[in-house]
């Protein structure tokens, strides 16, 4: 295993292939950064809102979202879509040098997959952390085209966008359209079955106030109701009375009748002046008959009172019960009224309810369909231009300080390798060290080194010798 001072020594005794194989590299790699043609970086900064600016949006993006969003929008930049913009708003697919590329790369693809291709590998986007900005960046050999690819593939970009935010929101419009089209004409029937039942019904409206109104006559009639079935029993019950009772004068009715009250006295009168007639005359006399004419003309006046005031009764009793089924009858077409009534009012609440569900619907579908249209019709995005790409100044490649520098250390390192190599295959002794690792003996004494004149000397007489020396036949 070799120290370091060893190979410094193994170094220091091939001095000269060490420096020429390190200028052979540096030189080698000068070369070629001067030959390799320049390339130039054009770089241009979008900033992306995402703080809820957008007047079509509801909430600002949440922060945990960001990052995620800005690597979606760096994938959206390099997508084929993109590129294809890009390439139809530079007119590369008829640029005859453009075409003259592709005809002598041999591509299999078709023009516009080969440029989508290239201009892909070219363009880069990338997003710093904590921000909001995207930088996109273009590599060509001309600064001009550099700056122009980078801001096409912006405004590519843009478009895009806008068309992503867009064109659901646009096929959204036709199917909201036909949605609103539709609940319309269930609205429109709704009102229709309304306005019919209405119609049909002769009714505008039952209302608490109606039914109130309703309510209370049908109390009324309930009320009246029971005050004629308490006539027509009392009417009854007088009519039976007078009807099987034998005793008429001690009937009410009867009692009250002043006619009845005044034949009655008028009887009894002339019954008394009858039965004193009897005890002085006989039957035959005219005092005792025109006493007995009178008494029977009273008797029939009597009767004939007694039997208008049962008929009177009779009649009342009659009248009586028609009037309760009158009422009765009242009282049920009442009744039948107000179960009318609520059947009327259950059915147009159920026709109103459904008039509210569907202009529920189609007030809901419609401010949809509105807000989905104003969607469809935006023509910003949340994306704008920090810096517009220029034409860069200085070439991002090849960089020959750099490329100097690296070469210097790749000829070290290859000349340390190669050195190391010769010697391991062709050892040589260098020092008292390497002596006693060959001799496996110990070093006794070491000369030292001669000072670099008396080298030089000492090498020219060496020479000098053995051109004196003579040639042998």
């Amino acid at each position: 295993m070799m120290g370091l001072a060893q190979i410094l020594r193994i170094l220091r005794g091939r001095a000269l292939l060490f420096t020429a194989i390190v200028l052979l590299v540096v030189t080698a790699v000068g070369v070629v950064s001067l030959v390799s043609p320049k390339k130039y970086v054009s770089e241009l900064a979008l900033v992306v809102d995402v703080q809820g600016n957008d007047p079509m949006k509801e909430a600002a993006l949440s922060p945990a979202l960001v990052p995620t969003h800005l690597a979606t929008q760096t994938e959206i930049i390099r997508s084929r879509n993109v590129a294809t913009k890009v390439i139809e708003k530079m007119g590369l697919a008829t640029d005859p040098a453009v075409v003259e590329a592709y005809r002598e790369s041999g591509s299999d693809a078709d023009l516009n997959s080969w440029l989508v291709e290239n201009v892909l590998l070219a363009v880069d986007a990338k997003t710093a952390r904590s921000s909001n900005i995207i930088r996109i960046s273009y590599t060509s050999t001309d600064p001009n085209t550099a700056a122009a690819m980078a801001n096409a593939f912006a405004d590519a970009y843009i478009q895009t966008s806008l068309e992503l935010k867009v064109d659901p929101a646009r096929r959204q419009v036709t199917w909201y359209e036909q949605q609103v089209s539709q609940l319309r004409g269930e609205l429109v029937a709704a009102q229709q079955r309304l306005a019919k039942y209405q119609s049909d019904h002769g009714v505008l409206g039952v209302d608490d106030a109606r039914m109130d109104v309703e309510n209370a006559r049908l109390q009324e009639i309930s009320n009246q109701l029971v005050n004629v079935q308490a006539a027509m029993f009392d009417a009854n019950s007088r009519t039976q009375q007078i009807t099987s009772s034998e005793q008429l004068d001690s009937l009410p009715d009867l009692m009250k009748n002043p006619t009845i009250q005044n034949l009655k006295a008028e009887l009894a009168r002339a019954e008394s002046k009858l039965a004193e007639v009897s005890g002085r005359y006989g039957v035959n006399h005219p005092q005792y008959i025109a006493s007995a004419a009178e008494v029977t003309s009273l008797k029939s006046k009597l009767n004939m009172e007694i039997g208008v005031t049962r008929g009177s009764l009779v009649q009342n009793a009659a009248i009586a019960r028609r009037q309760v089924g009158d009422v009765q009858k009242a009282l049920e077409e009442q009744k039948d009224r107000i179960i009318a009534l609520k059947r009327q009012q259950d059915e147009l609440s159920v026709l109103k309810r459904d008039i509210e569900s569907a202009r529920g619907a189609y007030d809901a579908a419609l401010q949809q369909a509105n807000q989905t249209k104003l969607e469809s019709r935006v023509d910003r995005t949340n994306v704008a231009i920090l810096n517009a790409a220029m034409p860069p100044l200085m070439p991002a490649s090849p960089r020959i300080l750099l490329n100097l520098v690296i070469g210097l250390a790749a000829g070290v390192m290859l000349a340390v390798g190669l050195i190391l190599t010769l010697e391991v295959s062709n050892r040589r002794l260098r020092s008292a060290e390497d002596l006693a690792d060959f001799t496996d003996l110990p070093v006794l004494a070491e000369l030292p080194a001669l000072p670099a004149a008396a080298r030089r000397h000492g090498r020219r007489e060496a020479r000098r010798a053995l051109k004196l020396q003579p040639t042998t036949a």
